[in-house]
């Protein structure tokens, strides 16, 4: 590899490349002209109203606005206004072990990572029945629980004398057996992609024993907190300021060997992680190139969905345990995944073109899913596609979202991944529940458990 071509691949790792990659749709979806999707613009201002009518839902007033958390893990483990982590830190970790807001902090993160990184799409039969209760979890709300519970039982941690930790090499050892009475999988609750979740979970393993200067000897995701404090953050009167970027190339980094390498796009032999051949971007790149013999790199664009959605979810702890003041949030996007992109499908702003419909319900068909929803792999330039279009189209609604609300330029103003927590996010449930009794998204993945 030459340097110009190991410059081109750390670009495509950066959080930066995600919404200048995907700028080629935000043209081909304003001119109508997308390879994959019929874009129908008057459907945008129905969007718009349903996402405030379902921000409005939970938080009334412009004061509430104020308390819309930023989208993460941390609100999944309190599903059904059951306070499970929060009880856990007040009354276990501070109550009775009295451990710091540090150590708190790095149990957070620990707990966190193992349950993100497993936070691909479960499908639509898995569910988790909570020990305390008798109703059943499911989707991305289950596998928060049930990490949780398997985190609370000590089955990630190997130091006899503190049970709510994450280990290295207690995941290398973790069994499919574990994973399976963890998760409750049995005939007619097995979840989607669990051999990929499974193996995962054991690179993570590898990957914190391996990155010792990162996760410490025991190999500790929390340990990164003593890293960055070290090596990247700068001390402040509050805490510390540490860049977005920073703390983005440490989690891309470490864990690259934890994605899989087997089916993923490669650019000049190396692994990129969540990104995508897109024809859009080629069309694009055989334009500004003027040959059809482009360089690797011009053709890709990248999403990094499941690092996403941790670093969002690593603000928390990071900003209120750490007392870290990240800086340059601004550049993450809106995450590529089903319910953001549903949300644009089911309303029909997007509509999947003819021939492109009728090429999934075969896979439907064939796979056993559902044979009145078309059905997709995760390289299908159809899934690139739309998750290209979620990118441009969340940044677009935001200020849209605001105006309308009247709150555009004011104190409660939301920022994208508040929009994403109160309104897309939320809203691509309610209307997938609404137009399909068992909530399922409007164009199905086919995939490992490792993508989203």
């Amino acid at each position: 590899m030459t340097e110009q071509e190991q410059d081109k691949v750390a670009y495509l790792k950066t959080i930066k490349s995600v919404r200048e990659t995907n700028s080629c749709t935000k043209k081909l979806i304003e001119t109508n002209k997308l390879h994959n999707f019929i874009v129908d613009d008057s459907k945008l201002e129905g969007i718009v109203d349903f996402v405030i009518e379902t921000v409005k839902l939970n938080y009334p007033t412009k004061e509430s606005l104020k308390t819309i958390p930023i989208h993460g893990r941390y609100q999944h483990f309190e599903t059904g206004d059951v306070p499970r982590l929060s009880k856990l830190i007040e009354d276990k970790w501070k109550g009775k072990l009295h451990f710091d807001d540090l150590e708190i902090c790095r149990k957070l993160i620990d707990l966190f990572i193992v349950s993100v990184l497993l936070d691909a799409g479960a499908g639509n039969e898995w569910g988790f029945t909570e020990p305390s209760f008798n109703t059943k979890i499911g989707r991305s709300e289950g596998i928060a629980v049930a990490s949780f519970h398997m985190f609370c039982n000590g089955a990630f941690s190997s130091d006899n004398n503190d049970k709510f930790k994450v280990t290295g090499d207690k995941l290398s050892m973790l069994t499919k057996e574990d994973m399976i009475a963890g998760f409750q999988i049995k005939k007619g609750n097995e979840i989607a992609g669990f051999e990929g979740r499974f193996e995962l979970l054991k690179r993570l393993g590898s990957a914190l024993i391996e990155f010792k200067d990162v996760f410490g000897v025991e190999g500790r995701p929390g340990n990164m907190i003593d890293y960055l404090i070290s090596k990247k953050a700068t001390k402040t009167a509050t805490g510390f300021d540490l860049e977005l970027e920073d703390l983005w190339y440490l989690l891309m980094t470490s864990f690259k060997k934890v994605w899989p390498q087997e089916g993923r796009l490669k650019v000049y032999g190396e692994t990129i992680g969540d990104a995508w051949q897109l024809r859009n971007r080629i069309d694009e790149s055989k334009i500004y190139y003027k040959t059809e013999e482009l360089p690797e790199w011009s053709k890709v664009v990248t999403f990094h969905k499941l690092t996403q959605w941790l670093t969002y979810s690593l603000f928390l702890p990071l900003m209120k345990y750490g007392k870290f003041n990240i800086l340059h949030k601004e550049f993450m996007t809106g995450l590529p995944e089903y319910r953001n992109g549903g949300l644009l499908v089911d309303f029909g702003y997007l509509t999947l073109k003819p021939e492109k419909f009728e090429q999934g319900i075969m896979l439907s068909k064939e796979v056993g899913f559902d044979p009145k929803i078309p059905t997709f792999k995760p390289d299908d330039d159809v899934i690139v596609e739309w998750r290209s279009c979620t990118i441009c189209l969340l940044d677009k609604l935001l200020p849209l979202v605001n105006d309308k609300m009247g709150i555009k330029g004011t104190e409660y103003e939301m920022i994208l991944p508040q929009l994403i927590e109160a309104g897309s996010w939320a809203s691509g449930r309610r209307i997938a529940k609404k137009l399909r009794s068992n909530g399922a998204p409007p164009i199905e993945l086919f995939a490992d458990g490792t993508v989203f």
